[in-house]
Order: C-alpha cells, then sequence, then structure tokens
C-alpha cells in the first residue's frame, strides 16, 4: 500500500482553504504550517498572457525520504503504508531533518518547538477518514487514495489526467505526489522550488568527530587504561616475589619458634585496624551516581538511533525502544531519570559532605598534590623509587577526577534540559547534542582511568572496598593518605607514638 495525493492544478483557484483546515486539524502555530500555496505570475497585460498559476506545496513522501537519514533520534521515519511521519513525542526540535528535504516543506514550529510536515493526515486515514486539506478543499483539486491499488480513484485520475510528481533533475528523490495540469506543472518546476538535499553541519561535525571519537578514542583509552593497570599489577607481584626471595635466603632470620609447651596453641593474629572513611548515605549516593551513568550512558545511546548518529548500528536501540515499549517511553525514561539524577546528586552530595567549603577543602590541589601527578606515573612504572609526597584523604588524581566530573555533570545536565525542553531556537539544540554528547565521552574516559585505578589496581583496591564497607584499612591509610590519618591523630608506622599491629 502507497498512500499519496493527487493535485489538480488547473482546478485550483488558491483559495488557500486547504492551509486553514489544516492549521486548524493539527494546531499549527502562528508561523507554522504542514502545507502551503505559492503564486506564481506569468505574462503581461499588454501581451494579453497575463496568468496566475497556484502551487498546492506539502510534503512530496519521497520513495527515498533523505530526511530520515538525519534525524538523531529517528523521531522521523516511513510508516507500513510509505507515508513519512513525525512522532512528537520523540521530536527534540533541533531541525536537522530540514537541511535533508529538496521542497522545504519540513519547518521547527515556533510554539510546539518540534518538527511539523505534512503525514498526509494519516491517524485520521487509518479511522477511515479523509486528510483534512481534501475534505475541505472547494474546488475539488485533491484526491487522495492507494497509489497500488490499480482500481482507486487517484491510479485512475493519474491516467487520466497524465499526472505525474514534481520531480527535478538532479535530485533523485523520488516524490510520491502526483499533480495535473501539464502547462502548470511546467510552470512550478521552472521556479527554484526545490534543492539538493545537503548534510547539516551537526551531521558532519558528528560524523566526522564524535562517532569517531566515542567509536575509537573512548574504548580504545579504556582498554589502554586495565591493560596497563594488569601491567602495574604484574610489575608490584614481580617485585614483592624478589624481596620474599632475597629474605629467605642464607642470613635471613630464622621463624620464631612457638614458647615451650604452646606450640600449636598460638593465639589468631588481631584483625587490622581499620578507620571509617565514608559514611552511609555518601556510599548509597556513590552508587546510585554509578547506577545513573549506566541507565543514563545505555539509554541515551540508544535514542540515537538514525543510521548516521547511531553509536552500533540501529538494531541494538530498535531492540531497547522494543523492550522500553516504544521510543516515546525510552526518551520519557530517559528524561525522568535524568531529572531524578540531577535533582538528588548534588543537594544530597552537599547533605553528606556537610559544606561546599569542606568539598573545596578535600579537592583542593596544592604543592604536594602537583608534586604526586608528576611523580605517580613514574612509580606505576617502576622508574621511581622514592617515596611519593604525601597525600591527604584523597589523592591528586581523585581529586582531579572529582572535580572533572562536576564540570561533565553539569555539562550534561544543561545540554540535557536544553534537548528534553526544547529550550531555544533549533541551532541551540542542535549544538546541544554535540556537547552533550562530547561530555559524556570525556567523562567516560576519565571513568575508565577511575576503574582501571580502584579496581584493577591491586594496591588501590581497599579504597574501592571503602566505598562498601565505609571503612578503610589503618595501614594502607597511613601509607597512601599520611596527611589524613595525622589529623586523626595516627602517625605514620615508625614514628614515636604509633601503634603496631599484632
Amino acid at each position: 500500500m502507497r498512500h499519496a495525493m493527487l493535485i489538480d492544478l488547473d482546478r485550483c483557484v488558491g483559495c488557500k482553504a486547504c492551509v486553514s483546515a489544516c492549521k486548524e486539524q493539527w494546531d499549527t502555530g502562528p508561523g507554522g504550517a504542514r502545507d502551503w500555496v505559492h503564486t506564481y505570475e506569468t505574462g503581461t497585460r499588454a501581451g494579453g498572457d497575463l496568468a496566475v498559476t497556484f502551487y498546492p506545496g506539502l510534503c512530496m513522501q519521497c520513495e527515498a525520504h533523505p530526511c530520515t537519514t538525519d534525524c538523531p533520534t529517528g523521531a522521523t521515519f516511513a510508516d507500513a503504508n510509505g507515508v513519512v511521519v513525525v512522532d512528537a513525542g520523540v521530536c527534540i526540535g533541533c531541525g536537522n531533518c530540514i537541511s535533508r528535504c529538496p521542497y522545504g516543506a519540513r519547518r521547527v514550529d515556533p510554539v510546539k518547538k518540534v518538527v511539523e510536515k505534512c503525514n498526509l493526515c494519516a491517524p485520521y486515514v487509518a479511522r477511515g477518514e479523509q486528510p483534512a486539506c481534501v475534505a475541505t478543499c472547494l474546488a475539488d483539486c485533491r484526491v487522495f487514495g492507494d497509489l497500488d491499488d490499480p482500481r482507486s480513484e487517484i491510479s485512475r485520475l493519474a491516467r487520466e489526467r497524465d499526472a505525474r510528481p514534481l520531480a527535478v533533475a538532479g535530485i533523485d528523490v523520488r516524490p510520491r505526489n502526483l499533480y495535473a495540469g501539464a502547462r502548470e506543472r511546467e510552470l512550478i518546476l521552472a521556479q527554484p522550488m526545490a534543492r539538493p538535499p545537503h548534510r547539516s553541519w551537526l551531521t558532519a561535525a558528528w560524523s566526522d568527530v564524535t562517532l569517531p571519537l566515542v567509536r575509537g578514542a573512548v574504548p580504545a583509552l579504556g582498554a589502554a587504561s586495565i591493560a596497563g593497570g594488569l601491567l602495574v599489577n604484574l610489575r608490584s607481584r614481580a617485585d614483592r616475589v624478589r624481596r620474599e626471595e632475597g629474605g629467605s635466603g642464607e642470613g635471613a632470620a630464622p621463624p620464631q619458634a612457638a614458647p615451650a609447651g604452646l606450640e600449636g596453641e598460638l593465639p589468631a593474629p588481631r584483625p587490622a585496624r581499620e578507620l571509617p572513611r565514608h559514611p552511609a548515605g555518601l556510599r548509597v549516593l556513590h552508587w546510585f551516581n554509578a547506577l545513573s551513568w549506566l541507565v543514563l550512558a545505555v539509554t541515551g545511546a540508544a535514542l540515537l538511533s538514525a543510521a548516521s548518529f547511531a553509536f552500533a548500528g540501529p538494531r541494538f536501540p530498535a531492540a531497547l525502544a522494543a523492550l522500553a515499549g516504544g521510543a516515546a517511553a525510552l526518551l520519557r525514561l530517559h528524561v525522568w531519570w535524568g531529572l531524578a539524577w540531577a535533582t538528588a546528586i548534588v543537594p544530597l552530595f552537599l547533605v553528606f559532605k556537610g559544606s561546599l567549603r569542606h568539598v573545596w577543602e578535600e579537592v583542593r590541589i596544592d604543592r604536594d598534590d602537583l608534586a604526586w601527578l608528576a611523580a605517580k606515573p613514574l612509580a606505576m612504572a617502576g622508574l621511581r623509587r622514592r617515596p611519593l609526597p604525601p597525600q591527604d584523604k584523597y589523592n591528586a588524581g581523585q581529586k582531579l577526577f572529582a572535580m572533572f566530573v562536576l564540570v561533565a555533570t553539569a555539562t550534561i545536565i544543561a545540554s540535557g534540559l536544553v534537548m528534553a525542553f526544547h529550550l531555544g531556537p533549533a541551532p541551540l539544540v542542535s549544538l546541544a547534542i554535540l556537547v552533550h554528547q562530547a561530555a559524556i565521552a570525556l567523562a567516560l574516559a576519565g571513568i575508565a582511568v577511575h576503574f582501571t585505578m580502584a579496581a584493577v589496581i591491586a594496591e588501590e583496591r581497599p579504597a574501592l572496598r571503602s566505598m562498601f564497607t565505609g571503612r578503610i584499612d589503618l595501614r594502607h591509610a597511613q601509607h597512601h593518605s599520611p596527611k589524613w590519618t595525622s589529623r586523626l591523630g595516627e602517625p605514620p608506622p615508625g614514628a614515636p607514638g604509633a601503634k603496631e599491629e599484632d
């Protein structure tokens, strides 16, 4: 089935009743329209050939429909009847599809902030009605029907009136709607009424920069980070084995025997002392934040479903949308989860941290931190044996990551609000798409390094366990955060007054 419309240009009187009916049916805002009527004057009064030709324009329902390829969210698509439609529940109003329409049949409604175009009144046709413009046309110049049915009125009139599409040379989009009236059709085609589809700046930036970055650089950095962490573990293990072998050679102290009469009755070693590090509320917030990043990254990637925007092809977005109950439902899940995350994360973080001043004191970079940042990579590579500069509760890497995530989070929230609520004109929404994804890509790269340092490198795993238990081993804290433990009254091991572990 191929729904289409035939317009008899010999009958059109330019009354614009079709435009009024369409605006009323679809509640298009001031300045918005799904169809239009242009007037072309030819000839002169003196020459006696003065004439007026009316061009009722609308979406041509192109068989190639290039507009569907560059809609980031897949809001515009061809339905089962081949009619190109826009799902207002998924459209974010970026207007990126407009540049791909040869006939200028798309525009962003200034009130609704979504793209409007003729869809041949598809929802009304589905329940047996005629399109509004067809039902209202005073000159009966419009006919709607199925081109695949040779017995339909539109097929019959197309044969009798030699109706043809307004196909422009050099623009191969195969328009489906037909126009009868050979002379008027030629006059309209002589006007600059169509232009070749072109790639927008958003599509160009996405294809040339964003996709290569997300598909290549981010996974490569994550893999390199994890591989580097595993190499650090191997080097640390090799160093430990060498130390143990050196301590078991000749001259090494023999193992101590149990006191006489107490063989087999040595008391179990005391458990290592631990310090409180993270309150329960902060730990819950941390894992809610991690879960939110996962949910928002997955649903956000699935929302980019167009062929030129999808990160991993169209199958994944289609599968996740079907699981969520449709693309509109998936978008609502993404937006509402994002709002809950944005609303909770900052206020609750400040509640559990106490104040902005306290947060600043914990993440402020000092001279020791700068020296640590320069020395830590050398130590991890085995090129530095001297002790690292002393660190506070959080080391310089953790401080930098916290500040980086704070900036990225603010950027992601701001750009997400612009897209979700259509804040501003279409170019601003298009820019928000690029900014949003760039911030996410950089944040994911930082998270990959953060994950490596916390979960892959064995030496750092006590810090990760503290995000579950809220406590950290005293010796680990004294070694990695001596400034913090000193403030808590725990001097470094071996210092006067230090408590020795059994």
